[in-house]
């Protein structure tokens, strides 16, 4: 017993320095002005519209792409969003799951984190010049973090699964 607790006190000091790093990471980009994050998506939509262009049989052209034509950088913005809240509810509701019994209770604790820290980080880039707070983004960011969540449920479905026919199976031979 005590080699399992020692295991989820190595796997929780793991997951939190990952949280903990998740969230000086959105903190870093949630500081950046707006142009400082404008050219950042850009780059980003460049590399990926290159990369497409290049998958899709492209020489080695330069690829320009007009902002204002393709919606791209927007969708790259809210992406980042939801990539970087799905991680942190992949993170928290993992440490959740080691020490609490409850699942349900687990799920609103993890959920209620979401929406306070998706509120305190658009409450902080309304102080950053040429940015604004957005209850859409607080929204967003809930929903990536519950993605987070659905993929350690799912997973815990899966290894019940997985358990369950290992067992039919022994009884069956």
């Amino acid at each position: 017993m005590n080699g399992q607790i020692r295991k989820k006190k190595i796997i929780t000091t793991v997951a939190a320095v990952c949280l903990l790093f998740v969230y000086i990471m959105i903190f870093c980009f949630s500081s950046e002005s707006a142009e400082e994050s404008s050219a950042l998506s850009r780059a980003v939509m460049d590399f990926l519209v290159d990369m497409y262009y290049k998958m899709m049989g492209g020489g080695g052209e330069v690829v320009v792409v007009d902002p204002q034509a393709v919606p791209l950088e927007k969708i790259i913005r809210k992406a980042a969003h939801f990539a970087e809240y799905m991680a942190v509810g992949f993170l928290s509701f993992g440490i959740a799951v080691l020490w609490i019994k409850k699942l349900w209770y687990g799920i609103g604790l993890v959920m209620l984190q979401l929406l306070i820290s998706g509120a305190m980080d658009e409450l902080h880039q309304y102080f950053v010049p040429g940015r604004y707070a957005s209850v859409k983004d607080v929204m967003l960011d809930t929903a990536g973090g519950m993605a987070g969540i659905l993929i350690i449920l799912l997973g815990k479905g899966y290894l019940f699964l997985w358990n369950y026919l290992k067992q039919f199976k022994r009884k069956k031979d």
